[in-house]
């Protein structure tokens, strides 16, 4: 019993910490992708110098904003399947027997 409460125990850490990385590795990219529009953006708005450049800008982020909206999405889309897959993957750790529990090996005689 206490070895069984301790391979589900050694088996949830492992899963817990693998999908603790995914999720770090998908805020990373987020930030990044985020980031690297915001300074684009600021860019562009420092480079304003006349009513013409000033219509482009407005023109480009409408397209910028109509980008963001899809990436939101697909970000949001992935965290869904993120949490979904965590879900599984720790309700597994609990479903599963023990390696030893599951596969008895065959006893010698002698």
């Amino acid at each position: 019993m206490t070895n069984d409460l301790f391979e589900k125990a050694n088996r949830l850490n492992e899963t817990l910490f693998e999908q603790f990385g995914k999720a770090a590795e998908m805020q990373m990219n987020a930030f990044r992708r985020y980031a690297d529009v915001t300074m684009e953006q600021a860019k562009k708005v420092s480079e304003v110098r006349d009513l013409e450049s000033l219509k482009s800008l407005t023109g480009d982020q409408a397209e910028t904003l109509k980008s963001l909206s899809e990436q939101f999405t697909a970000d949001w889309k992935a965290w869904q399947d993120y949490f979904n897959e965590s879900r599984e993957q720790i309700q597994k750790v609990f479903e599963k027997e023990p390696e030893e529990t599951a596969k008895p090996g065959p006893k010698s005689a002698k």
